[in-house]
């Protein structure tokens, strides 16, 4: 019983693979959706969010102390308004405008891979400055 994990003890940083921030370019395959006028190619931009793993799996391999959580907070702090701003404009441009649910769905999927990368770029700066 010696290696069983209590609830709430520190857990050792996730490994992150060093090639998992390529999937990003998958991202690109939404622009399909100009040819094809297909809805589902819209959420292929969404693949971006992968290219936050470059920076993230870099800062992954250092033991968690506690400048790094706190810093892991001031970016979870910043990160949040990206979503927020998206959502919001999601919102607007429904209640307002008569934007078309192509348009609701593109601004969606680039909030979601923002929303990631903004919280990659936050963490990184935080952690280098």
């Amino acid at each position: 019983m010696s290696n069983f994990r209590k609830w709430g003890s520190p857990r050792s940083p996730r490994k992150y693979s060093r090639f998992t921030w390529v999937l990003g370019f998958m991202g690109f395959l939404g622009f399909r959706y100009f040819f094809s006028y297909e809805i589902s190619d819209l959420f292929n931009f969404s693949f971006f969010a992968f290219f936050s793993t470059y920076f993230t799996a870099r800062l992954a391999a250092e033991m968690p102390d506690e400048r790094y959580k706190e810093n892991q907070l001031k970016a979870k702090a910043t990160t949040m308004f990206v979503p927020a701003i998206t959502l919001f404009a999601i919102g607007v441009g429904i209640s307002s405008f008569s934007i078309s649910y192509k348009v609701i769905v593109l601004i969606a999927a680039l909030g979601w891979s923002a929303t990631f990368i903004t919280y990659a770029l936050a963490f990184w700066y935080y952690e280098k400055h």
